[in-house]
């Protein structure tokens, strides 16, 4: 009998508990919807929820919502401040708290943005995406590619990992046009909120141009320029050195200034994402005055961990004539992220 009492007296408990641990929105028809909250913006709040993934609800439907973790709130003609948010009992509006002793009254319309600030990292945060592309062309030839990508990063406290890779094999015609696969990984040591300093080593095989293998190893600073519910947006310089095997069995070795820059933004209430990474290498090679290899384009995001997209490689080499390489590519994708 003793045992019966004490769990019907602890499960409201355990139950208060167990919806405590997320996100609570109201809306104004009287439903409720528990999750994380990840984005207002544009008149829309963007809720991560473990049922139906990412969600969207206008400002207009929400009565009020409160979050279990901080939030940076921009309001107009004010600042960016972090605040805690809770319930209210005023349709529209809720209670935010900023280090002072009484909440105050915020409308929800007035919110400009809203967002998760950047967390002070403790433990490991791995992320990244696997996509597979198509070559978007118009012609009569016959073509069968397989382009499959992969980049992976792992954040723990001052340290960053980053592993890409990837492999393409195309046919034009039933002959093989395309067919090569490489590496890359870097790791950062952030010794500062921004700065970081980059080692970097990668690896690529070739099956049909000149050049059959690829080695490279560099180092050099970065410097993050914002990392946030939003996206992020990076710059870095490396002193690489170059080794390169050619097919007719002699080697390059050569020193370069590489210079990289890397682009992510979240637009229209994370329905979409803008892509552009780009690396610049200036070698001291008097064949090669520098090459660029760049990204461009666009990502539609279907749900949580599915997208669509649409991207434009570059590829470009100014040297002698026999060394230029001006090629443009149009890729179509599928990517499942994590």
């Amino acid at each position: 009998m003793f045992r019966c009492r004490f769990l019907l007296a602890v499960a409201p408990l355990l139950l208060v508990s167990t919806v405590a641990i997320a996100d609570t929105l109201w809306l104004t028809n009287g439903d409720r919807i528990s999750g994380t909250i990840e984005l207002l913006q544009d008149g829309e709040l963007v809720m991560n929820t473990q049922l139906a993934g990412r969600i969207r609800v206008g400002v207009e439907d929400i009565s009020t919502f409160e979050a279990e973790h901080a939030l940076l709130i921009k309001t107009l003609g004010q600042a960016e401040g972090t605040l805690t948010v809770s319930a209210s009992q005023t349709a529209g509006t809720v209670n935010v708290l900023n280090g002072g002793t009484e909440p105050v009254l915020l409308k929800i319309n007035s919110i400009q943005q809203m967002l998760e600030p950047s967390p002070v990292i403790e433990d490991w945060v791995w992320t990244g995406d696997v996509t597979g592309a198509l070559d978007i062309k118009n012609t009569n030839t016959d073509q069968r590619d397989l382009d499959l990508a992969f980049d992976t990063r792992a954040r723990h406290g001052d340290w960053r990992h980053v592993l890409g890779g990837e492999f393409e094999r195309d046919y034009r015609d039933d002959v093989k046009s395309r067919h090569f696969w490489q590496a890359d990984y870097g790791v950062s040591w952030f010794f500062d909120d921004k700065w970081f300093w980059q080692t970097a080593v990668g690896y690529q095989r070739d099956h049909l141009s000149e050049i059959a293998k690829r080695r490279q190893f560099g180092m050099g600073p970065g410097y993050e320029w914002w990392n946030d519910a939003l996206g992020r947006f990076e710059t870095s310089a490396r002193l690489d050195r170059v080794t390169l095997e050619n097919r007719d069995g002699s080697t390059d070795v050569f020193n370069a200034l590489g210079l990289q820059w890397e682009l992510r933004r979240y637009l229209f209430s994370k329905r979409f994402e803008a892509i552009h990474n780009a690396e610049a290498l200036i070698p001291d090679d008097p064949a090669i005055n520098f090459a660029l290899d760049a990204e461009l384009g666009v990502r539609y995001l279907l749900n949580s961990w599915a997208s669509l997209s649409l991207l434009t490689e570059w590829d470009y080499v100014d040297g002698s004539s026999q060394n230029s390489i001006n090629h443009t590519r149009y890729r179509l994708g599928f990517g499942v992220g994590w």
